[in-house]
């Protein structure tokens, strides 16, 4: 079905009763005719039937008695003209016969009752009349108009009928009787017939238009409804992504013409996706049917909000500039803020939203709305939460989105791939652990570093999928390392939502126990910045991954702002100082002294502390002077896959000697 949005309302019903009562009309006026056509024409037999049946008894019960076979000849004489006279005047002449007359069987008149007053003429038959008559030995009978007394015109019923004596045919009997009484007659009885059949035709008619006026009451229900769905969303009732695109270009004609300015919105709730999975969709569902009412009440009747799937929304509204943009984002996060009381619980969320004007950023609405999808995407990332069209940002390229899509069939094929860089003792070389890192073989690209696909993991919403293949394989070889007698640690890093997902844990739990891993083999590295993004939620799942048994670290450390008091909340184990501080300390003055208080810190708080991003021998030797014990980088070796590390490992054994060299 095609559905074409109507400006000014919902779409109207086909107008049935109109069309109902055309058509009926004009099958009742024909079925009318036919019926007084049909009537007329059976009445009319009929009354010419008992006609003929009079005529044919006169024939042959009266004449074929009385007359002789030669009362068919010419030149009869006087005396038996009288005497068939007087018979025609009793036996004949009578319901409305007016004349009659014999002819031979060549078409002779022998005898006219003309003879009777004179008035009239003899009905005149030409002689193929009358042999076509003998020949079909039946009574034909014809309605004609001749002419009457004082030149007047008179329609009568003229029949021909045979006479017979034995098997030998005399003659042909011709009446004409006055067509009126027998017309009368036929009036009289097909005309209450017709208006009977006429009066129940219309009364049918009259009686279905109740029946279809419920009937077209429903259909006009269902259309509406089914144009309902097909332009809003079921769930929440909002418009949908079809009717939110109609209304975006109702927007722009309508700043067209008053050279105003629109504006389009964007927004999804934070981590929506972990609390499906950990309260059910039936939850979910109640939250966005609770966030869908929240937020009709929070715009105006000016604007439009409608949901374009899963946890997406979009507002589409008339705006002065950028400051009623923000406006209107800022109402949208204080309604959302307002804690859901969804199942018992009361759940705390978050939303990203992102805006963009019309003509100021883009002139269509599919511009429009990828931009706006940007923005979005920009407040995700940069946990500003809201965010305007910034043209200098840009927007994804050709071969991100192309990325993009490849991406997602690396994670089901296999290519996505984890190496190892290994961790070391600084003074020793004693290779203590591992650290995951992933990457992508691609089949055409070669090796894809993260960061030329991370971005376009974030945007696709694939960071999820990834931590969990990563933490899976780096578990699965990590405990492949033990059965072989190398019981080394293996690190993986996870991003923001991982560490604000309360199912987390118990995923992490879930892989120990799938690959067998002892839990203090595996180390769960975060950043300052992840856990500055919510630090009640963050310090929760920290505390419970801490329970499950793993140890966490502090990735890049020294580049975030987290307090020493969130530190000592957690239950750490190590701290990883960033190599931009690392890499600098051999020339920079300060980034030594800021490496050497992240040591003290680290043994004040009695935290493990690596030293990332060691290229040279002279900062292997500083880290040595300053008290670090364990560092990363490419002095001690370059990440490489896990068959390559274990062989490594095995061969350094075989000599009894786990140290690298250059």
């Amino acid at each position: 079905m095609t559905l074409a949005l109507r400006r000014g309302g919902p779409p109207r019903a086909p107008r049935l009763v109109l069309r109902f009562a055309l058509l009926t009309g004009i099958a009742l006026a024909i079925a009318s005719v036919a019926i007084f056509v049909m009537v007329r024409g059976f009445v009319t037999t009929q009354a010419r039937d008992a006609v003929e049946q009079n005529t044919r008894f006169v024939a042959q019960a009266v004449l074929a008695r009385e007359l002789a076979p030669g009362d068919f000849d010419q030149g009869l004489n006087s005396a038996r003209r009288r005497a068939l006279v007087q018979l025609f005047r009793q036996q004949v002449m009578i319901d409305d016969v007016q004349s009659a007359a014999l002819y031979d069987t060549g078409g002779r008149l022998a005898f006219s009752t003309t003879e009777l007053s004179g008035a009239q003429a003899p009905p005149r038959q030409t002689a193929a009349e009358i042999r076509a008559t003998l020949a079909g030995q039946k009574i034909r009978t014809a309605v004609e108009k001749t002419d009457g007394p004082n030149g007047s015109s008179r329609t009568v019923l003229r029949q021909l009928v045979p006479v017979w004596f034995g098997d030998h045919a005399a003659g042909v009997l011709v009446t004409e009787r006055d067509y009126a009484p027998i017309a009368r007659s036929v009036r009289a009885t097909f005309v209450p017939i017709a208006l009977v059949l006429e009066g129940l035709l219309l009364v049918l008619f009259v009686s279905l238009f109740p029946v279809l006026r419920r009937a077209t009451r429903q259909i006009d229900s269902h259309i509406e409804e089914i144009e309902h769905q097909a332009l809003h969303d079921s769930l929440t009732g909002l418009p949908n992504r079809v009717l939110f695109h109609d209304r975006i270009e109702t927007a722009l004609a309508n700043a067209r013409r008053t050279g105003g300015r629109a504006a389009v919105l964007l927004l999804d709730l934070d981590g929506f996706k972990e609390i499906n999975d950990a309260l059910g969709h039936a939850s979910g569902d109640e939250l966005l049917r609770e966030l869908a009412i929240r937020l009709r009440g929070t715009l105006r009747d000016t604007d439009t909000i409608a949901r374009l799937g899963g946890d997406e929304f979009g507002v589409v509204m008339p705006a002065g500039g950028a400051d009623d943009v923000l406006e209107t984002a800022g109402r949208i996060h204080d309604a959302v803020d307002e804690p859901f009381e969804i199942g018992g619980l009361s759940l705390a969320v978050k939303t990203s939203v992102g805006g963009v004007l019309y003509p100021d950023d883009a002139s269509d609405a599919d511009t429009l709305v990828r931009f706006a999808d940007v923005a979005m995407y920009a407040a995700k990332r940069n946990r500003t939460r809201i965010e305007l069209y910034n043209p200098a940002a840009g927007v994804p390229s050709r071969e991100s989105l192309s990325l993009g899509s490849e991406f997602r069939r690396a994670l089901e094929t296999g290519d996505i791939v984890a190496h190892y860089q290994p961790k070391v003792e600084v003074a020793s070389g004693r290779i203590v652990g591992a650290e995951a890192l992933v990457r992508w073989d691609h089949p055409e690209r070669g090796i894809v570093l993260p960061s030329q696909f991370l971005p376009v993991v974030q945007k696709a919403g694939l960071m999820g999928l990834l931590t969990s293949l990563v933490l899976q394989r780096a578990a699965a070889e990590a405990a492949t390392w033990a059965n072989d007698g190398l019981d080394l640690g293996v690190a993986v890093n996870v991003d923001v939502d991982a560490l604000l997902d309360p199912a987390f844990p118990r995923r992490v739990a879930e892989v120990l126990e799938e690959t067998g891993l002892s839990p203090e083999l595996l180390t769960i590295e975060l950043t300052e910045t992840t856990l500055m993004a919510d630090p009640i939620r963050a310090g929760y799942v920290a505390r419970e991954l801490s329970a499950v048994g793993v140890r966490l670290s502090i990735d890049d450390f020294g580049t975030g702002y987290s307090s020493l008091g969130s530190l000592t909340a957690l239950p750490l184990a190590e701290l990883k100082i960033d190599r931009s501080f690392v890499g600098r300390m051999t020339e920079s003055p300060t980034d030594m002294a800021i490496v050497r208080a992240i040591l003290d810190l680290g043994s004040n708080l009695d935290l493990a502390v690596v030293a990332e991003g060691i290229e040279s021998a002279r900062a292997r030797e500083l880290l040595e002077e300053l008290g670090c014990t364990l560092a990363q980088g490419y002095e001690f070796g370059s990440p490489m896959s896990a068959a390559r590390l274990a062989a490594f490992l095995q061969s350094l054994r075989e000599v009894d000697y786990l140290q690298l060299t250059a």
